[in-house]
Parts: structure tokens; sequence; C-alpha cells
């Protein structure tokens, strides 16, 4: 999965790049969407949980990228220092054994960018 993620990601132009990376702060609202916990054949058991983002990037986007909410304006101090924020969306899902004695350790088994993976 990573090597097909620094792929997409080295083909995108650098205003989608810039698009994908969200600061900490810059995260409005976060919530689960799947949770799920499944055993494999061997009886294994697995945690996956569905996470999906809302952030606000300063990218220099088009005013509606497809998919995605209008560009927001944001003013900080006067009326002269405008600056225009998308609202955009991130899915990550995770993953993790429960089995009894394993590592507590998660991956990101999906990610999804809306519009700006594809």
């Amino acid at each position: 999965v990573l090597r097909v993620l620094k792929e997409k990601i080295s083909l995108l132009p650098d205003n989608h790049r810039d698009a994908l990376a969200a600061d900490i702060d810059a995260i409005m609202y976060t919530t689960e969407g799947d949770v799920r916990i499944y055993y494999d054949d061997d009886g294994m058991k697995f945690v996956s949980i569905l996470m999906r983002f809302w952030y606000l990037n300063g990218a220099n986007l088009p005013d509606e990228v497809p998919g995605e909410t209008k560009v927001f304006q944001i003013v900080f101090g006067d009326e002269s220092t405008k600056e225009k924020r998308h609202l955009l969306t991130a899915n990550y899902e995770f993953q993790r054994e429960f089995t009894e004695g394993a590592k507590p350790d998660w991956t990101i088994t999906r990610i999804e960018h809306p519009r700006l993976l594809e």
C-alpha cells in the first residue's frame, strides 16, 4: 500500500500534494465510521476502525474541488487579510490485532482523500 501511495503522490500536481497535508490544529471534526471486530480462519481477533476527518487547508485549489465542500474565507484581523481555506475530507482505516499477546500496533489499511488521490 505504501508503494502505491508514494507512486500516486509523486504524480500529483503540487497543489494537490499540499492539500493532503493537515496540521493537527486544522482538523475541524473527526468521527469514527465503521467499527468492526472479526476473526480470521486461524482464530486471530482483529479490530478495524474507519476514521473520517474534516480539515481546513490553504492549498491553491480551485474554488470548488469536485466532490468536496465549497471554499470558506476566514478573516484574520482586518478585512484586508482574507485567507482562502478549503474544507477537505479524508478517510483512514486502521486495523489492529487483538489476539491475546499481540503487539498493540495499528496499521493503516486504507487511505481516501476524495478527488485528490484519484
